[in-house]
């Protein structure tokens, strides 16, 4: 992000990615209360909106939950010691927590702090997007792929699109203005949702991520032989997490029969030879109804030693081919 605005990192600040557990190992929870939690008065505690919020709620609030604001507190007020951080920011639903380190260091220490809050990115039924909520959109490509980023963005509801191009691109207004006025033309191309993936995904994986991404949509949704072959192995497990991936040698005359077999997407015995021939299997998006067909190099097999097989609609195997 930052390298979006500034393409010359040597420019840039020094970033730290600090571990709260280095000033929190060497105390028990015994030793933490009687010295840090002395500093808090339970009615302003409780007084905190999130807090209320949640007491009033059918779930009610746990003690974890509730103390989480002192351990926060105390992390700016370590982070204010050893680094001199001044601001502290987050959602508006941390407001009650900023505002106890603030306090907490200021009676503390006499210097002033600062909180700074954004409103929370919500779905369109007002929840709030997050691991807790069991939602996130993960940064990390190992945890939210960059074709999942992407296919994230290109299937928000309608009344989402154009907040969410403002909130994360960097679109000016009449440019948005402008796409969603195409949008409202032709909403079957789906162009704003579309130019919001694009750009956040470009934004967060770059124009390779982008790059990928588009493949992967290609390869699955459009039944695209040559956005397959392209694809990395990395893409194709990113694409198909839950598909199960082996690696076979390639003997001569390998049939159908026996891929669908190295793939285990088949029972053992006759009862697999006939599902095969009712016609619910796909080699590389093409239906392969006769089991003892020798496999193709370039149909059946692709240039990158791949075979996808698809049974019905979602399951899904992977088979990478080795000559011998």
């Amino acid at each position: 992000l930052l390298l979006h605005f500034c393409p010359d990192s040597s420019r840039l600040g020094r970033l730290a990615v600090l571990n709260n557990r280095s000033w929190y190992k060497d105390w028990s929870v015994l030793e933490f209360f009687s010295e840090v939690g002395r500093s808090f008065r339970m009615g302003t505690m409780l007084s905190r909106h999130s807090v209320q919020a949640r007491l009033k709620g059918a779930e009610g609030m746990s003690f974890t939950e509730f103390s989480y604001q002192i351990f926060q507190a105390f992390d700016f007020y370590r982070l204010h010691q050893l680094h001199g951080c001044r601001i502290q920011l987050g959602g508006t639903d941390q407001l009650g927590n900023i505002m106890s380190g603030h306090e907490l260091i200021h009676r503390k220490t006499g210097e002033e702090v600062y909180g700074l809050t954004v409103p929370l990115v919500t779905t369109s039924m007002g929840d709030k997007l997050g691991k807790t909520a069991g939602n996130a959109v993960w940064l990390n490509r190992d945890k939210t792929s960059p074709f999942e980023f992407y296919q994230y963005f290109l299937r928000l509801p309608d009344n989402s699109v154009e907040r969410y191009l403002k909130l994360f691109t960097f679109l000016s207004l009449a440019e948005v203005e402008k796409v969603m006025e195409q949008q409202k033309q032709d909403p079957g191309k789906r162009i704003a949702h579309k130019r919001l993936a694009a750009e956040v995904t470009e934004l967060v994986h770059g124009k390779e991520g982008l790059e990928s991404a588009r493949r992967c949509t290609n390869a699955l949704y459009h039944s695209n032989i040559q956005a397959l072959e392209q694809m990395s192995d990395t893409e194709l497990q990113e694409l198909f997490r839950e598909a199960p991936f082996h690696e076979v040698f390639l003997d001569p005359g390998t049939t159908v029969l026996d891929a669908c077999r190295r793939a285990q997407a088949i029972p053992e015995g006759p009862r697999g030879y006939q599902m095969i021939k009712d016609g619910g299997f796909w080699i590389n998006h093409q239906r392969a109804a006769n089991p003892e067909q020798v496999l193709v190099l370039g149909q059946h097999i692709l240039s990158n030693g791949l075979s996808l097989i698809r049974v019905g609609k979602r399951n899904f195997y992977i088979l990478k081919w080795f000559s011998m």
